[in-house]
């Protein structure tokens, strides 16, 4: 399952920079923008932004909701990290895994939060 993480998860990470960049972008612009009579001719293009940020949104939680019918937690969107529910040892856990490795090497329990994650034990080939 991991190629096709793999994909969504660098797709979603893109969208979601994109959309924060776009957002902040559209702030700067309302701010300079407000009660200004010569900003007016930039009225129209303030209102497509608008749109194409409402369009994206909804792009990004496609890809989140694609996610989440595999079973699979987005942690942080910015930053690429998933979590797969488990259980270790008789207790809940999650596997993590962030955008970049090349398998899943982390878990924390279900009580911690990603950040608290730790190592997994290397498996014995014996």
């Amino acid at each position: 399952m991991l190629p096709l993480l793999r994909l969504i998860v660098a797709d979603i990470s893109l969208s979601h920079r994109e959309l924060t960049d776009r957002r902040s972008h559209l702030r700067r612009m309302l701010r300079s923008h407000q009660g200004k009579a010569r900003f007016q001719v930039y009225d129209q293009e303030i209102v497509e932004m608008q749109k194409e940020l409402t369009d994206q949104a909804a792009h990004l939680d496609e890809y989140i909701t694609e996610l989440e019918r595999l079973g699979v937690l987005l942690r942080s969107a910015h930053e690429g990290i998933v979590d797969f529910p488990t259980v270790i040892d008789q207790r809940p856990a999650f596997f993590t895994w962030q955008m970049g490795q090349e398998d899943i090497n982390d878990f924390h329990w279900h009580d911690e939060s990603t950040a608290d994650r730790k190592r997994l034990a290397p498996m014995s080939n014996g």
